[in-house]
C-alpha cells in the first residue's frame, strides 16, 4: 500500500504553516472536500454551517496558544484555502459531536501503553488503531515539525490539522480515543489540545495542557514520556480523570473507565458497542506476556479480530442511529511508538494485511 506523504517543516509558525500548506495543499483540498460530504452524510450539517459554528472557537485557540492560530493562517495562506475552513478543519470532531448530537460516531480507536517494567527490552511503548471513515486515507500525511525553542513534532495527521497522534523529541507521545457525553460546552478543540500535548516537554504539563481551560468536546488522551511513565486522561468538557498503569499497562477504547467518571451520561458506548470486547481483549493479551511485551506482541493485539468485523483490527460498518444507512468505519493506520528510541512504526490500513514502516525525527533541534 502506498505511504502517507512524509512533509517536513520548520520556522515560525506561520512560516512552517505555509510551508505546509504549500507542500500538502492537495491533501489539503481532499479533507476539505471529504468533510464536506462526511458532515451532510453523518450529521446533515450542511459546510456553510460548519463554517459559521467554526468561527467560535478561534479566541479559544488564540486563547489556549496564539502560535498555533498563526501556524493555522500559514496553512492558509500556502494551501490558498480560506482560513475558516481550515478551522472547521481543526474543529471538525467538535463539529459533528455537539452539531449532530450524542448519537452520531465519530473516529473510534484502541490505544496501549506499556511501561519498561513490564517490556522485554526495558523500553517504553506507546500506540493504537486508528479507526475512521476509510475516505480520509488520501488526505493522511506524516509531518515533522522543527519549532525551535519547542519540541520538535514527529505526527500522522490529517493534512491541514496541527494536531494528532505522534510523539515530540522531549520524549512526550499521545494517542487519541473518541469519547461521547451529552454535555455540550463551547472550548479548546480536541486537536488543538492534542498539539498543546506536543509542545510540552514533561507528563505534567502534557496533562496540564489538557485540563487548563474547557474543552469543546469529550476525548480521551494516552501520554507517555521516554522517561518511563504514562498517563491516561479522560476528558469531558468541564471534568478530567487521570489513570496510571498500575499494572504495567494501561489500554483504552471509546468508553470511560475512570471512577471519577462513573456516574457520567456515556454516549460513545451505546454508539460503539464493540468498545467493551476491544477493551478486554486488549488488556487480557497484554497480562499474557507477563514481563516480556515488545513491539511484536503489539503488533499481534493490533492484528487481533476478536468481534469482526468490529475488532481491534477493524473492518467493518458501523450503523449510525437514525441515519438509516452504515458509516464505514476501519482501521485507517496502525503506530507504535517507542519511546526509548525516539522512533515510531506505522502500518496504513489494517495492520493485519499491511506491514509496518519506521520513522524517526531528522533533526532534533
Amino acid at each position: 500500500m502506498t505511504l502517507f506523504p512524509h512533509y517536513r517543516v520548520r520556522g515560525s509558525a506561520f512560516e512552517r504553516g505555509k510551508q505546509l500548506g504549500q507542500l500538502a495543499k492537495q491533501q489539503i483540498i481532499h479533507n476539505i472536500e471529504t468533510y464536506k460530504a462526511l458532515f451532510l452524510e453523518m450529521a446533515q450539517v450542511q459546510w456553510q454551517a460548519a463554517r459559521a459554528y467554526a468561527i467560535q472557537y478561534i479566541p479559544w485557540i488564540e486563547r489556549y496558544d496564539a502560535e498555533i492560530l498563526d501556524e493555522i493562517k500559514g496553512i492558509s495562506e500556502g494551501a490558498e484555502v480560506d482560513l475558516i475552513d481550515l478551522i472547521v478543519l481543526n474543529t471538525r470532531s467538535e463539529i459533528i459531536t455537539n452539531l449532530a448530537g450524542s448519537n452520531v460516531p465519530s473516529d473510534g480507536c484502541t490505544s496501549m501503553a506499556v511501561v519498561p517494567e513490564a517490556t522485554k527490552n526495558q523500553e517504553m511503548l506507546l500506540g493504537q488503531n486508528w479507526d475512521w471513515n476509510n475516505r480520509v486515507k488520501p488526505g493522511m500525511i506524516v509531518l515533522e515539525i522543527n519549532q525551535a525553542p519547542r519540541p520538535a513534532i514527529l505526527m500522522v495527521t490529517e493534512a491541514g490539522i496541527v494536531g494528532k497522534i505522534g510523539m515530540n523529541s522531549a520524549g512526550i507521545g499521545v494517542c487519541l480515543n473518541f469519547l461521547g457525553t451529552s454535555e455540550r460546552e463551547m472550548g479548546v478543540p480536541i486537536h488543538i489540545v492534542l498539539r498543546g500535548i506536543l509542545n510540552s516537554k514533561t507528563l505534567p504539563q502534557a496533562v496540564g495542557q489538557v485540563a487548563r481551560l474547557t474543552r469543546g468536546t469529550s476525548a480521551n488522551y494516552l501520554i507517555a514520556h521516554k522517561e518511563g511513565e504514562a498517563l491516561n486522561v479522560e476528558a469531558a468538557p468541564t471534568n478530567y480523570d487521570v489513570l496510571y498503569p498500575t499494572e504495567g499497562y494501561l489500554v483504552h477504547a471509546n468508553h470511560f473507565i475512570g471512577p471519577r467518571m462513573v456516574t457520567i451520561h456515556d454516549t460513545a458506548r451505546i454508539i460503539s458497542p464493540d468498545t467493551h470486547l476491544r477493551q478486554g481483549r486488549a488488556n487480557k493479551q497484554l497480562a499474557s506476556y507477563g514481563k516480556e511485551i515488545d513491539t511484536d506482541a503489539l503488533k499481534r493485539i493490533f492484528r487481533d479480530h476478536g468481534g469482526y468485523p468490529d475488532g481491534i483490527c477493524r473492518h467493518g460498518e458501523v450503523l449510525a442511529p437514525d441515519l438509516g444507512r452504515p458509516m464505514i468505519s476501519s482501521t485507517v493506520f496502525s503506530i507504535i511508538m517507542n519511546m526509548s528510541q525516539g522512533t515510531f512504526e506505522l502500518a496504513i490500513g489494517q495492520p493485519c494485511e499491511n506491514p509496518y514502516e519506521v520513522y524517526g525525527f531528522t533533526s532534533r533541534e
